[in-house]
Parts: structure tokens; sequence; C-alpha cells
């Protein structure tokens, strides 16, 4: 069955890494909903997720990390316990130098932080969720549906989740990427963005 944060447990039964690949491109800097750039909107949704995190009761079972790309992929946070995380670090995706929007090339590279982190698997049972964002469309790089299809059939407890975020966004091919139908949301809106966040990371599947 499925269980949530903030349901009771004793111990420690499981291990499960939030990946989250966040879009970086210039579009980013796009004004959002809330007049903030779209970029500032993701960082807040970040920070409030980890904070989230942070007071669960089943906060020592997750680490998370986190990666964002334009036409090149950036490791900004390792897999790293979520009890240990600073949630005010800048998550601002945007490094402002590239034009491109690389997701086939950041789906790869979130899929080897996760086979990495499932090699290392011990007497507790590890999982890995892969949560992509982006506010647009595949323009450079790997083919994304190529990418995914090879982590999703690679017999690996990896599951994938994207959410659109935006108006501008390839939604057929978003939806091609993920594991599941609800693995995807279209939002253009800052807390549901934080809350498929915590709702794809804090599933747990058992």
């Amino acid at each position: 069955m499925a269980e949530r944060i903030g349901a009771i447990t004793e111990t420690k039964r499981f291990e499960q890494l939030g990946i989250l690949v966040l879009d970086g491109s210039p579009s980013m800097q796009a004004p959002g909903e809330t007049g903030a750039s779209k970029a500032e909107e993701v960082t807040a949704a970040v920070r409030e997720l980890i904070s989230r995190l942070r007071n669960s009761r089943l906060r020592s079972n997750f680490l998370l990390s986190v990666l964002s790309y334009d036409e090149r992929v950036v490791g900004r946070l390792a897999p790293t316990p979520v009890a240990e995380i600073d949630q005010m670090t800048d998550y601002d995706p945007v490094s402002g130098r590239a034009n491109g929007t690389a997701i086939g090339d950041a789906l790869e590279a979130a899929g080897q932080v996760a086979q990495d982190f499932l090699a290392n698997q011990n007497s507790i049972p590890r999982s890995v969720v892969i949560v992509l964002m982006t506010d647009g469309q595949n323009t450079t790089g790997k083919n994304p549906v190529a990418v995914a299809d090879a982590i999703k059939n690679s017999g690996q407890r990896i599951t994938i989740c994207a959410a659109g975020y935006g108006k501008d966004i390839d939604e057929f091919t978003l939806k091609k990427l993920v594991t599941t139908a609800n693995g995807y949301k279209h939002t253009y809106n800052t807390e549901e963005l934080r809350q498929f966040f915590e709702a794809s990371i804090s599933v747990v599947s058992g």
C-alpha cells in the first residue's frame, strides 16, 4: 500500500531518494503568476518542500538531490538526508550562461545518480523518484523519451514524474516520460508545484 509523509513510524523501514531535475533555461527568468520570476517561484517551492520533509516523522527515510539544466546539466545537491539539508540554500536553477533545454541529458544524469544510489543497497530497501520540471520543451541533446524508456526498463526501483510549469510546454512528450499517468502535472501555480513535488517524492510503494 502507499504511505505519505506524516504517517507515524517507529523505525527506519526504507530509504527513498527524491531527485529534483529543474529547468534552468533563460525562459525561467520570465515572470510567473506571482510576478516574481519562474525560477524564484521554483526556488520557493523547493525550500518549502525541504521544510516539510525536514519536519516529517518519516524524515529519516528520505534523501534529496537537486540537478538543474539548460543545455548542460549541473549538480546542485548530492544525495543528502533531508534532515541535513539547509532549506535556505539558493536553489535558483538559472545559470544565465546557456540557451538550450536538454531534458534528455538531464534525465540521463538523474538516472545515473539514481543508479549510483541503488548500487549501494544495504539491508534497508532503497528506491528513487525522479521529478523533472520544465517550462518548455527539449531543444538539444538526447531524446528524452528514449532516455526515460531506458530508465523505466532498467528493472530498478526508479519512478519518473514530470511537471510542466507554465504555458509553453510540450505536454505530449512530458506525458511519455512518466512511469504512471498520475505522475504528470501541468500547473502555473507555485503551491501546486510544491504539492506535486511532495506528493511525488513522499509516496512509497510497499
